[in-house]
C-alpha cells in the first residue's frame, strides 16, 4: 500500500503515540476568572481544611509566591496580584514563551521551603462580535495599534499557519461524472522534495483516499495538471461532512477542502527543527496539526492550551526529583487571557485553569485536581484579603466590566 507517512520524521508519525491535551470545551465549559480573583481564591483554598487532609500544609509565614510565564507587559497584572496578596515580589522561575524553567526550581526552594507557583501560557484577546480575536492584544505604547500575543508562540505557529492555508485553499475536491469524488492534491503536499520551503505539509493519503484516478484519454477530467496527482475520496471522509458540504463536493466544479482538512488527514513538519533523540526540542511541534485544525478554537489559543499543558508537566516532573523531596509546592497552571481595556487604560488579565498540583513536604508525587474540580472546589470560596491594597497595586477598581466582554464559547 503506497503512503506519504515514509516521509515522515517519527515524532510527526500517526502510529506514533502522542499524549492528548486538554479538551478546549472542557476548560471553557466555565467562565474564566479575574486574575486577582483567582488569586485570592487560590490561597483561600490553601487554606482550607480540605488541603490539610491532603496533606498539604500551608504556612503563608514561609510561602514564596512564584510567577513562571512570559516577560510580556500585557501579562504584568499577574506580578501585581501576587504581590498585592503576598506582600511579596513573585520569584521568577518563567521562560519567553511561557516557558517553566527548571533550573530555577533549586535556586526557588533555596529561598523558601514552601514554593507557590502561578503560570502558563498567555493568549491576546480583542474583545468584538463572533466571540472575539485571539492571538492579537492592543499596545497603549504602539499608538493603540494591535500586535501578536504571545509574540513568542505566534511566531512558532505562524509559518505553519501559512502553509497549512495554503493547503487548505489548494486541495479540490469535485465529482465529474457518476457518484465518486475526487480530490485533486498538490504534489508538494505529497512528497516533500516539490516543495522549497523548510515546513512540509503532507496529505495522508492512507485516510483521505482509496487509490488513484487511472488516465483515460476520453475523460479529460482525468488528464492531469502539471504538479497535480487526482485521488478518489475516501468515503468515510464524505460520511463524516454535513450533506450541504457533501453536496458542494459532488459538483462539477472544484470545491477547496478549507477547514474540512482536519488533523486526521495531514501531517505537518519542519525539516529544519532542531532535533534530540528523534524528538523535536520545540516541543510544541508533534501537536501542530491538532492546533492549526481546530473546529473548536481559534489557533493562537490551542497553542496556548498546548503549550501550557507540555510546561505544566515540565514543572511537575522537576519537582519530583529527590532533591524536593523535603519541599513543599503547590503549583496553580493554566492560560492567562491578555485584554487591553480603553476605559481603565491598562491591560487586565483573565485566568482559565488547567490544574493544579500540590506536592507536600516529604513526598515526591503531587496531588492532581483538574479543571472541573477546580471550578467546583473555588465556586463557593471566597477570595483571601489581600495582604496590600488591590486597587492601589494595580491602579484601578475591580474590572467587573470585563467578563462581560469575554463573550467566547468552543464551537
Amino acid at each position: 500500500m503506497q503512503t506519504t507517512r515514509s516521509w515522515l520524521p517519527v515524532y510527526a508519525d500517526p502510529k506514533s503515540y502522542l499524549p492528548a491535551i486538554q479538551e478546549t470545551a472542557v476548560l471553557f465549559s466555565e467562565p474564566p476568572y479575574l486574575m486577582q480573583d483567582f488569586i485570592g481564591k487560590g490561597i483561600t483554598f490553601l487554606r482550607s481544611e480540605a488541603v490539610r487532609k491532603m496533606g498539604f500544609e500551608y504556612d503563608p509565614a514561609r510561602a514564596l509566591p512564584c510567577k513562571w510565564k512570559c516577560s510580556d507587559e500585557s501579562v504584568f497584572g499577574v506580578d501585581l496580584c501576587l504581590y498585592a496578596y503576598s506582600g511579596r515580589y513573585p520569584f521568577s522561575k518563567g521562560k519567553i514563551g511561557g516557558g517553566f524553567n527548571e533550573i530555577s526550581v533549586r535556586a526557588a526552594a533555596h529561598h523558601s521551603p514552601m514554593n507557590v507557583d502561578l503560570g502558563g501560557s498567555h493568549v491576546g484577546y480583542i474583545p468584538g462580535p463572533g466571540g472575539g480575536k485571539f492571538g492579537h492584544v492592543i499596545r497603549p505604547l504602539q499608538d493603540g495599534d494591535s500586535s501578536t500575543d504571545c509574540g513568542y508562540l505566534m511566531s512558532v505557529t505562524e509559518p505553519f499557519k501559512q502553509i497549512y492555508d495554503d493547503a487548505c485553499r489548494n486541495i479540490q475536491l469535485f465529482c465529474p461524472e457518476g457518484d465518486r469524488v475526487i480530490v485533486s492534491i498538490p504534489n508538494e503536499y505529497l512528497q516533500p522534495s516539490w516543495s522549497s520551503q523548510p515546513i512540509k505539509l503532507l496529505v495522508d493519503i492512507e485516510t483521505l483516499t482509496v487509490g488513484y484516478v487511472p488516465y483515460e484519454a476520453a475523460k479529460v477530467h482525468t488528464h492531469r495538471l502539471a504538479g497535480r496527482s487526482l485521488f478518489f475520496v475516501d468515503q468515510r471522509f464524505l460520511d463524516a461532512l454535513p450533506a450541504d458540504r457533501v453536496a458542494t463536493y459532488r459538483s462539477a466544479d472544484p470545491t477547496p477542502i478549507g477547514s474540512d482538512l482536519t488533523a486526521r488527514f495531514f501531517n505537518i513538519f519542519d525539516s529544519s527543527a532542531r532535533m534530540s533523540d528523534e524528538v523535536p526540542e520545540e516541543r510544541l511541534l508533534p501537536y501542530m496539526k491538532h492546533i492549526l485544525s481546530s473546529k473548536v478554537a481559534p489557533f493562537p489559543l490551542q497553542a496556548a492550551i498546548a503549550n501550557a499543558n507540555l510546561e505544566h508537566n515540565t514543572l511537575v516532573d522537576c519537582v519530583r526529583a529527590e532533591e524536593f523531596r523535603p519541599y513543599a509546592f503547590a503549583s496553580f497552571t493554566g492560560v492567562f487571557i491578555d485584554i487591553f481595556d480603553n476605559d481603565l487604560g491598562a491591560y487586565v488579565n483573565l485566568f482559565v485553569p488547567i490544574g493544579i498540583s500540590l506536592k507536600p513536604a516529604g513526598r515526591c508525587r503531587e496531588i492532581e485536581i483538574a479543571p472541573e474540580e477546580i471550578h467546583a472546589l473555588f465556586g463557593p470560596l471566597k477570595p483571601a484579603r489581600p495582604a496590600l491594597p488591590l486597587e492601589g497595586v494595580l491602579g484601578y477598581k475591580r474590572p467587573d466590566h470585563i467578563l462581560s466582554k469575554f463573550t467566547f464559547t468552543p464551537a
